[in-house]
């Protein structure tokens, strides 16, 4: 069974506000993938009116939480949990289980970790184990609320950023509490192996994060505009035999602005509710679509 969802890192920085509050409200979406940060002083303000704003679409029964992205840097020193300095690393696990403790009412049962940011290659046997370390000091507080880790599939040289490594780090840990978020674009080069990779960690993964790549880096276009194999990607995402969530985790493609004014987020919305279409029915119409014949232009038009 998969359930789709969409992250409010879709929507500018992944800030709530109130024109995203009441694009919810006029939109069909219900189940949201809440977006952490780790907010400097001067993003205070509106870090806590997003979480403000969620707290009442979540009591109007507006949206649903269906999974957290916790923060994984910030202006007050790193949240990096792959810190090779234990005592370093030590605090970022306390600041997660902080921040944890303190959304209890707006988190959800699976929660996306960033096992690093991007680190020499050099440094990754050392920091895949301060990224376990961390993930074992989180254990406790998810046993007693009863949510699952999902360490993100990442791209360049951040740790898990390949099928090996990810298998490394699920195989410290119980499937109960540990599992795999998998972003398609993180990918990248890779991305015609998907459906291989998809089936490799099938058994621990809980979520998808769901955009397109361009060919070049990691673009998080809405599915549909980019190069991936849909009808591939899907037909492995519904091989899984267990639940899965589907997060649509996209940029705007409509830019910041239009005629100077603030994209509409209801429009943008708008648009990752008809990919949820698409990619339900990506297996019959991307095959019409690469069959298409654009009138007049043809082999055999009057040029």
């Amino acid at each position: 069974m998969i359930r789709y969802a969409v992250s409010t890192g879709s929507f500018g920085k992944g800030y709530m506000t109130s024109a995203l509050a009441d694009a919810f409200r006029r939109g069909r979406m219900r189940n949201v993938e809440l977006t952490f940060h780790a907010s400097p002083p001067a993003l205070q303000e509106k870090e806590e009116l997003s979480r403000r704003l969620a707290a009442e679409l979540i009591a109007e029964g507006v949206i649903r939480p269906v999974s957290a992205h916790l923060p994984f840097n910030g202006s007050d020193g790193s949240w990096d949990p792959s810190e090779p300095d234990e005592e370093l690393r030590h605090e970022v696990g306390e600041k997660i289980i902080r921040l944890i403790r303190a959304n209890h009412s707006l988190l959800a049962p699976q929660m996306t970790l960033h096992a690093s940011l991007e680190p020499p290659e050099a440094e990754h046997a050392v920091r895949l184990d301060q990224t376990c370390r961390t993930i074992e000091q989180l254990l406790p507080l998810a046993e007693e609320l009863g949510f699952s880790i999902n360490v993100e599939f990442l791209p360049r040289t951040c740790i898990g950023n390949s099928v090996e490594e990810l298998r490394k780090i699920l195989s410290r840990f119980d499937e109960a509490h540990v599992g795999v978020c998998f972003d398609v674009n993180h990918a990248m080069e890779h991305s015609r192996e998907l459906p291989a990779m998809i089936a490799e960690l099938a058994p621990r993964i809980r979520s998808f994060h769901l955009s397109d790549y361009d060919g070049i880096d990691e673009a998080h276009w809405i599915p549909g505009t980019g190069i991936i194999d849909w009808p591939s990607v899907m037909a492995a995402v519904r091989a899984i035999r267990h639940e899965v969530i589907l997060i649509l985790e996209t940029v705007d493609l409509l830019g910041t602005t239009v005629r100077g004014r603030g994209t509409d987020p209801f429009l943008q919305l708008r648009l990752l509710e008809n990919a949820c279409w698409f990619l339900e029915n990506c297996g019959r119409i991307v095959p019409e679509l690469r069959r298409f014949e654009i009138p007049g232009n043809g082999p055999s038009g009057p040029f």
